[in-house]
């Protein structure tokens, strides 16, 4: 028996037998006054199930309508997705545009995604305080240093990036306009990228070696002012040659390896007459990444939790590296300490020379951790330094200054602290940052070295807009580096940094 309301059998036509025949025997010995109620209370529950089994036939209807009309946009996509494959076709049919706008950077790029171009620029503007010795063993005898106070440009750089062909192949070119180039403009990075899958990519061109992790960051997304004096010594600097790189493990694991004609040496040049510019052992440089906690991997290559991660982020590098130096006209200068055999003028301190006629192996580990605004960063660094060309001409710059003819070694490390400070209405914008850092050299004698530094960063829209400041108290700079404001070899420092950004 079919109970479909509609054609077949009714409702209506069959409750009042249905209600006669029940109702028979009950008139018998019940009176018709009281049948009658029941009997309207049975009709209306029946009418009410009627229209419930109504409404559940329309429901089940329209379901099996919409399972079709999926069905069928499926398989219509798919048809599009395989006429818009054939390219003659779709150029004919939607020809290719060009779209531009501002996306963290102006950009161009075309409708079918084949060519993007992007342009950034970057400027810090730096107040700089260098309370100096006035007694320095490294300088001539009797030559004083005054203190020195002033502004400069420390970067100033325009980026050009985007993909061409294809969105797996992509570019980068920085050009810079720094202080430390006497705002000479010059070619910073050059390097194209193709991509293969994720966990193996190519890059060709200059770019900064594999070793120490802020070094290969942003200078736009430092904690401090600058990189720390350690960095300034350990860091094998940017180089001309090949990267192999990928991520693996759902991108937890990243490695890199790096042929590179020398370390810290852009400028080194192949076809040049000075036959001793360039020698004809590349470097070697590898590093590999885990990261251990967090889902964000970017968080490993900037120090502050700016994000304010909900979920702690834990990141731990290792790197290793060698370099054979058999003349690179630029190339690691080596600290040494300058009561060796050969030392001069006041005893003590460190002297520099270049690696020339000596090996250079170095290891590093590194941790970065945030959370809640938090962050806690550090790196350690063991160099070994053999020089091979003691005795044998032409001798080895380390040799001639220090008599060292064993294999020596260098350490160093630093940690640095940041934490966002809960200011009402502020609770995202000021952080509080530390640092301490050293390090020890065995070439030629033992000499250390001491950094301290505190500061604020107030940010007024992330890195892209950010004013920080720190004060940095330091012993026996090992090394130059005008980034870091280290101005001589042997300084005792006071110097006190004030620095504006600006990204766009």
């Amino acid at each position: 028996m079919t109970f479909a309301h509609g054609k077949g059998f009714r409702w209506r036509g069959f409750v009042a037998p249905l209600l006669a025949v029940i109702a028979s025997p009950l008139a018998l010995a019940v009176e018709p006054e009281a049948v009658e109620p029941r009997m309207a209370e049975m009709t209306a529950k029946l009418e009410e199930q009627s229209r419930k089994i109504e409404e559940l036939e329309k429901r089940a209807a329209a379901a099996a309508n919409q399972d079709v009309e999926a069905e069928r946009n499926k398989a219509l996509r798919a048809q599009i997705k395989a006429i818009l494959s054939e390219t003659e076709f779709r150029e004919s049919l939607m020809p290719s545009t060009l779209l531009a706008g501002y996306d963290k950077g102006f950009y161009i790029k075309s409708s079918d995604n084949n060519f993007s171009f992007k342009v950034n620029g970057q400027l810090q503007f730096r107040w700089t305080h260098d309370g100096t010795r006035q007694n320095n063993r490294y300088l001539l005898p009797r030559l004083r240093r005054d203190d020195r106070t002033g502004f400069d440009i420390t970067r100033l750089r325009f980026v050009f990036s985007g993909h061409a062909h294809d969105p797996n192949l992509t570019y980068f070119f920085a050009f810079s306009s720094d202080q430390s180039n006497a705002y000479d403009t010059r070619l910073l990075y050059g390097w194209v990228n193709y991509k293969f899958a994720d966990e193996f990519q190519v890059k060709l061109g200059r770019f900064t070696v594999a070793a120490g992790r802020t070094r290969m960051g942003r200078d736009a997304d430092q904690q401090f002012v600058d990189r720390s004096m350690t960095d300034a010594y350990y860091s094998l600097g940017d180089g001309t040659g090949v990267r192999f790189w990928g991520q693996c493990a759902n991108k937890r694991i990243e490695w890199y390896f790096d042929v590179m004609n020398s370390t810290n040496g852009p400028d080194n040049r192949v076809i040049t007459n000075d036959p001793s510019e360039l020698d004809s052992n590349p470097a070697f440089i590898g590093r590999l990444v885990w990261h251990a906690l967090g889902n964000d991997t970017s968080q490993y290559w900037f120090e502050s939790d700016i994000d304010h991660l909900k979920d702690p982020y834990l990141g731990i590098g290792i790197h290793g590296a060698f370099n054979e130096d058999d003349g690179d006209r630029q190339t690691t200068r080596i600290a040494f300490n300058r009561s060796g055999l050969f030392g001069f003028f006041q005893p003590g301190g460190y002297g520099l020379a270049p690696l020339n006629g000596s090996r250079l192996w170095q290891t590093g580990v590194d941790a970065v951790f945030k959370w809640n605004g938090f962050s806690l960063t550090g790196d350690y660094f063991l160099r070994f330094i053999d020089i091979r060309q003691a005795w044998d001409r032409p001798f080895a710059p380390l040799w001639r200054l220090t008599g060292e003819e064993s294999t020596t070694n260098s350490m160093g490390g630093y940690v640095q602290a940041g934490y966002f400070l809960p200011i009402p209405n502020l609770e995202k914008k000021v952080e509080a940052v530390a640092r301490i850092g050293g390090i020890r050299t065995n070439v030629g004698g033992g000499e250390g070295s001491w950094e301290y530094a505190v500061g604020m960063n107030y940010y007024i829209k992330g890195h892209w807009i950010k004013l920080q400041t720190d004060v940095t108290k330091f012993y026996e700079a090992p090394i130059t580096d005008s980034d870091s404001s280290l101005a001589n070899v042997n300084d005792d420092g006071l110097i006190w940094r004030v620095q504006m950004q600006v990204l766009f």
